[in-house]
């Protein structure tokens, strides 16, 4: 049951100030007074209206700063409906009261009337409120009251609603049981779940496509590759299944040719056509007749080869120049000729030459 809230009268205010501040002792609560009319609860009431009598066994426990657990008992053969109850002090003071419409008790001449409250205040007073006996007092128990606790069932366990019910030993281990049997089948849920979820990722494969070989299903680490191709087969160019790496590549050039920096010489790939290029330097200052040998012998014939003048410094009157004639396969010859008598100079030449 929850507390029920009492209003502490103008005079119960007055006493409990005097307590409060060590004018008075603390206050003692002897009798509490009960009515079967309901009433309006008002600070100005002196005596419960239609107060039926005072019951003098009466006993009380601060349980909290604002909550009095207070017991009282009639042996007598009244019969009553309990509707309103008040508080008296030791010199006969209304302290606070209480009412409602629907009757708290309702007491036959044949039974014994005990009642058992948790009664509220706003304020934290419940330290300064002292009762008359003690002889009888349940209170109900809690972490720091020892007193009396109702026992829950195992619904009421289960449930866990409860916070003033306490567990046995068996229910505890009923609701353990329970618990048990929940957290077993959650568990149970939980791996064929996670059996289910590994057997689909394990179904599922990768595989390589492309240049891209390997892989399988996902039971294992799997590994994904690509082949390289060699310089031979780079060189040939008749697969399509390998990737040609800059070393392949360089190596493909070699065995097709390529290029060659000290002759220099490039053949170009795919093709029987050679590159060759050189120079001359000399001065020359007369016609004359240069031969020119290939540093490598085309292996059929060149067909085509070409000389240019060079000359060491800007001038626009040195004005020798070549000529080239009789090309074979091994060589040219190159012819500087003047043009006139004035300034007949060059540095040598340069040249280029193709064949196959």
């Amino acid at each position: 049951m929850d507390p029920i809230q009492f209003i502490i009268t103008t005079a119960g205010l007055d006493a409990l100030v005097n307590a409060q501040s060590g004018g008075t002792d603390p206050i003692r609560i002897i009798s509490v007074g009960i009515t079967e009319a309901q009433f309006i609860m008002a600070p100005t009431l002196i005596s419960v209206p239609g107060e039926l009598k005072r019951i003098d066994a009466i006993s009380g426990q601060s349980v909290s700063e604002t909550v009095i657990h207070m017991t009282a008992q009639d042996v007598t053969t009244d019969i009553y409906e309990l509707r309103g109850l008040g508080l008296y002090l030791s010199d006969g003071t209304l302290f606070a009261v209480y009412s409602q419409n629907d009757p708290l008790f309702r007491k036959v001449s044949i039974s014994f009337f005990l009642l058992a409250l948790d009664v509220a205040f706003e304020n934290a007073v419940a330290g300064e409120i002292m009762f008359g006996d003690t002889s009888f007092l349940l209170p109900p128990a809690s972490e720091t009251v020892q007193g009396v606790a109702a026992l829950a069932t195992q619904a009421q366990a289960l449930a866990g609603a409860d916070p003033q019910r306490i567990i046995t030993p068996a229910t505890l281990k009923a609701v353990i049981d329970v618990f048990g049997l929940q957290v077993d089948a959650d568990l149970d849920a939980l791996a064929n779940g996670f059996d289910a979820l590994l057997a689909a990722l394990t179904a599922r494969t990768i595989t390589g496509a492309g240049l891209v070989s390997g892989g399988g299903d996902l039971s294992a680490s799997r590994v994904l590759g690509v082949d390289a191709a060699s310089a031979a087969e780079t060189a040939a160019g008749l697969i399509a299944s390998k990737a040609v790496t800059p070393s392949g590549l360089i190596g493909g050039l070699t065995e097709l040719g390529g290029w060659d920096a000290g002759i220099p010489l490039f053949r170009i790939p795919g093709t029987p056509v050679i590159v060759m290029a050189g120079t001359l330097r000399t001065l020359v200052t007369t016609e004359l007749v240069a031969p020119i040998l290939f540093p490598v012998a085309f292996p059929t014939a060149c067909f085509w080869a070409g000389p240019i003048t060079y000359i060491s410094a800007d001038s626009n009157v040195r004005d020798l120049f070549v000529q080239m004639r009789e090309r074979t396969r091994t060589g040219f010859n190159a012819y500087f000729q003047a043009g006139d008598d004035g300034d007949n100079r060059a540095d040598g030449f340069d040249w280029l030459a193709f064949g196959y």
